[in-house]
Order: C-alpha cells, then sequence, then structure tokens
C-alpha cells in the first residue's frame, strides 16, 4: 500500500508543475501577440511612409503646374509636411496614451469568451 503523504506531496508537485507551464504558456502567447501586432504595425506603418511619399511628389508636381513654378512647389509641400510634423509634436502625449492603451489592453485582454463571461 502507497503512503498517503507522499501521494499527496506528488499530486501537489504535479499541480504546481502544471499550473507553471500554463503561466509560462500564457506570458508566451501574449508576448507573440503583442510581437505580432508589432510587426504588423511596423510593415503598415512602412507602406503608410511610402504612400505618403508618393502623395507628397505627386502634390509637389500638381503644385508646380499651379504656381508655374517647381521651386514654389516643392517648398509648399515641404511646409505642408512641416505643419504635419508640428501637429504630430503637439499631440505626441495623447497618440502615447493611445498606444500604450492599445499595448495593454493586448497584454491583459481575455484569451477566449468564457474568461471575459466571468470577469462581467
Amino acid at each position: 500500500m502507497e503512503n498517503p503523504i507522499k501521494a499527496l506531496r506528488q499530486y501537489i508537485t504535479h499541480y504546481i508543475n502544471l499550473r507553471f507551464q500554463e503561466f509560462r504558456l500564457e506570458a508566451l502567447e501574449r508576448i507573440v501577440n503583442v510581437m505580432g501586432y508589432l510587426i504588423m504595425g511596423a510593415v503598415a506603418f512602412f507602406l503608410v511612409m511610402v504612400m505618403f511619399g508618393f502623395a507628397a511628389f505627386g502634390l509637389a508636381e500638381w503644385l508646380c503646374y499651379v504656381f508655374n513654378s517647381r521651386t514654389l512647389g516643392y517648398f509648399t509641400v515641404s511646409a505642408v509636411v512641416l505643419l504635419l510634423l508640428f501637429l504630430l509634436f503637439l499631440l505626441r502625449k495623447n497618440l502615447f496614451r493611445f498606444l500604450g492603451g492599445k499595448i495593454l489592453w493586448i497584454l491583459t485582454k481575455p484569451r477566449n469568451e468564457k474568461e471575459a463571461d466571468q470577469e462581467d
């Protein structure tokens, strides 16, 4: 006959190991999700910058035609870009707060509907 204390100790040890593995897997899942969002964001940022560059060149060429001066057209577009950078600088705290909130939401969102129902 097996010692009940030894069996209980093995059961508790096995339970703690399983809980630790579950914790590690959940942490890994959240890290992978964040990395996926960051990579997707980086690719989207790159594509937006390329589109913005082509739009700026197109606007500059159109303004060259409108003003009948290549220099004035390109300087006008650079002034618009400078104005957008100034606006971005003014709104940086709100932008950081928004992005920080999104990352925090990704890290703390429930994994499935059961957990979401239990929290409500």
